[in-house]
């Protein structure tokens, strides 16, 4: 895998530091439980059926993926938010997050997707029609579904599980019911299924040259074993 320490700076010149992290695994060796997952996104999001990208019309990962697929991540330290966010709500815990570390995911994955004729493969709700509001909502059909796309939990992945054997990482989440807890970290995590083997002398110039006018970085890349062993 390779990781990458990136900075992250806002219109008013706030800086973030950020993780950056991809590798490359072959599909057949990805964690999937569709039942698990739409069960958990049935009860646990108010989403369920009545956004294109999420369950029941998603499909199954294995409809979507061919030999490999890329995982990426990004992650902040909790302890670089600011105070007010730490302070505030659990909504405003979760929308900082929502704020810039989805896009720039967002960002990146559709980008390797196109160069290396991929699927992109989101970290949540499919935002392809807005500022439209999504015609599945409404009731109707998809009114763009070459641009739809689907979360990996929505396809079935068992992110948590994918990300501990890809990364050893551990997934963390804000507790609605216990305001003064605060993980070490959030994670965002999208992934670009391929049905041909990756060509990985691609996957670095498409995430540098991915990265919008306020990314820097930080330190040189790190890497770790090879992407075609992950």
């Amino acid at each position: 895998m390779s990781v990458l320490s990136i900075l992250y700076r806002t219109g008013t010149g706030k800086e973030y530091p950020l993780e950056l992290g991809y590798g490359v695994m072959k599909s057949d060796m990805v964690p999937v439980d569709h039942a698990a997952t739409s069960e958990a996104c049935k009860s646990g999001c108010n989403l369920y059926s009545r956004n294109g990208g999420c369950p029941p019309y998603a499909p199954n990962f294995e409809k979507l993926c061919g030999k490999e697929i890329i995982v990426l991540y990004v992650k902040i330290h909790t302890r670089h938010y600011p105070s007010r966010v730490l302070a505030g709500p659990y909504y405003t815990r979760w929308v900082f997050v929502e704020t810039f570390l989805t896009s720039l995911t967002n960002k990146i994955g559709k980008r390797l997707a196109e160069d290396l004729g991929g699927c992109f493969v989101s970290s949540g709700n499919c935002h392809s029609c807005r500022p439209k509001r999504c015609a599945v909502k409404e009731g109707g059909k998809c009114r763009n579904p070459i641009a739809r796309t689907y979360s990996l939990e929505a396809t079935g992945v068992l992110v948590t599980s994918l990300m501990e054997q890809c990364f050893g990482i551990q997934l963390q989440w804000w507790r609605k019911q216990e305001p003064s807890y605060i993980p070490e970290y959030m994670v965002k995590v999208v992934g670009v299924t391929k049905k041909t083997e990756i060509d990985y002398g691609i996957i670095r110039n498409s995430v540098v040259q991915s990265l919008p006018d306020n990314v820097s970085f930080q330190t040189p890349e790190r890497l770790e074993g090879t992407l075609a062993t992950i």
